[in-house]
């Protein structure tokens, strides 16, 4: 039997047998299958995945406390198999050193893509139509039968889309097509790990 499928159903075990005392043993099951299923279809580790997420936190954190820079920011962090993307927008560009200083000493992170926009802020509306561009950009990857739509995360910020993921160089040639056709779509950056 695989690892993974090991786990999952050792993961389901414990939770069925602790959720039966507490009776949510069917939101319980639900949410370690959906977990199971989404992580097996995902090209990195169990252990990565789990790094990955720590290390969003971890820097999310680390940067919540540089002083005064969340009046000034709206930041998202992404991490994708310790590839850190830093997105969003800031009002003056002498914060980017202080960002910086604060992730170069990180152990984990193997390469940084710092592209957080200075001088600009986004309306609510253009954050709708980012959430807009996302959805449709992740939509028209499920449909393609050229792309495994799992190995690939869809960010966009301000009409900007960024792909991260893993992916050999027919498949990221093609995800960057289909983006760059998307409406409202100002530029696609590449952020894979060519496979």
């Amino acid at each position: 039997m695989n690892h993974l499928l090991r786990v999952v159903i050792l993961s389901i075990s414990l939770i069925f047998s602790l959720s039966v005392l507490s009776g949510c043993t069917a939101i319980a099951i639900g949410t370690v299958a959906t977990i199971g299923a989404s992580a097996s279809q995902d090209p990195r580790s169990i252990g990565t995945q789990i790094d990955d997420t720590n290390a969003v936190a971890r820097i999310s954190l680390a940067l919540s406390r540089i002083e005064g820079l969340s009046e000034v920011s709206n930041i998202q962090v992404n991490v994708f198999n310790r590839q850190l993307l830093l997105t969003g927008t800031l009002q003056e560009p002498s914060w980017q050193s202080k960002i910086n200083e604060t992730l170069q000493d990180d152990p984990y992170l193997r390469k940084t893509h710092n592209q957080i926009r200075t001088g600009m802020t986004l309306s609510a509306s253009m954050q709708a139509k980012d959430i807009l561009i996302a959805n449709t950009i992740r939509a028209k990857f499920i449909t393609n039968k050229d792309i495994e739509s799992s190995r690939i995360n869809v960010v966009v910020n301000g009409g900007e889309v960024f792909l991260m993921g893993l992916l050999n160089n027919q498949q990221a040639t093609k995800a960057v097509e289909i983006a760059r056709n998307i409406n409202n779509v100002k530029s696609v950056i590449r952020v894979f790990e060519i496979i």
